[in-house]
């Protein structure tokens, strides 16, 4: 039956090819060339409706192509936009996931820090700050505020030692002062108080020499106490660049 269709459509169409008509319709199967064997009474209502079934399915299916065609041209493109949104949504995913308990991660590193001894009392003060002020609901609030004050009473003791050593220096050093005023210092005990003082230091604390060379000076009298003989004796002084270079017992005349 099919043959016996396609048979007559194509002698229909040889007749349009060959026949003489207004217009000459085209020469292969169209709605067109149809509609003209139409109106020259070539076609029963049956074969016409089945003719024009094929040519629609036909045209169907070059359209069906045609879309499938630009389907698949599409396709890549909009799997490379579908990678490229799950990855920034994963991205999106992780960065949250670093916000949620956020508390929970901080108090973990707090922790770490106050157990490292490598870590100085300033920042693990800063730390516990910080966490103490960032999560005033937390549920660790309490324990990050006890590691805050013990940070902050051992700087308190650090400081107050550092005030008392200061003190007890410049104590000690008051006493050497008024030690050497009073000519009561050993021969190391000098080279310690005189060590790189300047020239006018030497003067304030001890006075003008009895003698000044060119690169010393010598103070006569009992200044010292010599660890041989015991007897007080003088200071020689050489300086460098106006400074204390050396100190030594004054030599013998």
């Amino acid at each position: 039956m099919k043959r016996h269709l396609f048979t007559l459509i194509l002698v229909a169409m040889t007749g349009l090819s060959l026949g003489t008509m207004p217009g000459r319709a085209e020469g292969k199967l169209s709605p067109k060339n149809l509609d003209a064997l139409d109106q020259w009474g070539w076609l029963t209502p049956g074969f016409k409706t089945a003719v024009h079934e094929l040519v629609d399915t036909k045209e169907a299916i070059v359209e069906a192509k045609k879309e499938e065609a630009a389907l698949t041209a599409t396709v890549p493109d909009l799997k490379s936009k579908a990678d490229k949104a799950e990855a920034a949504a994963a991205g999106l995913k992780q960065k949250l996931a670093q916000y949620e308990h956020s508390d929970e991660t901080d108090f973990a590193e707090l922790q770490k820090k106050m157990s490292d001894t490598g870590a100085t009392l300033e920042d693990q003060r800063l730390m516990a700050q910080t966490f103490v002020w960032a999560y005033p609901a937390s549920a660790h609030q309490a324990e990050a505020g006890q590691y805050l004050q013990q940070v902050q009473q051992k700087l308190a003791d650090e400081t107050q030692a550092q005030k008392d050593a200061e003190a007890a220096r410049v104590a000690a050093y008051a006493k050497l002062v008024q030690r050497a005023q009073a000519k009561d210092l050993n021969l190391e005990e000098w080279r310690g108080f005189l060590s790189k003082m300047s020239e006018e230091d030497v003067l304030k604390y001890i006075g003008r020499p009895d003698f000044q060379g060119p690169s010393y000076w010598t103070y006569s009298g009992g200044w010292t106490e010599d660890p041989v003989t015991h007897k007080k004796v003088g200071l020689q002084i050489t300086f460098d660049a106006a400074r204390v270079l050396t100190v030594a017992e004054m030599p013998n005349p």
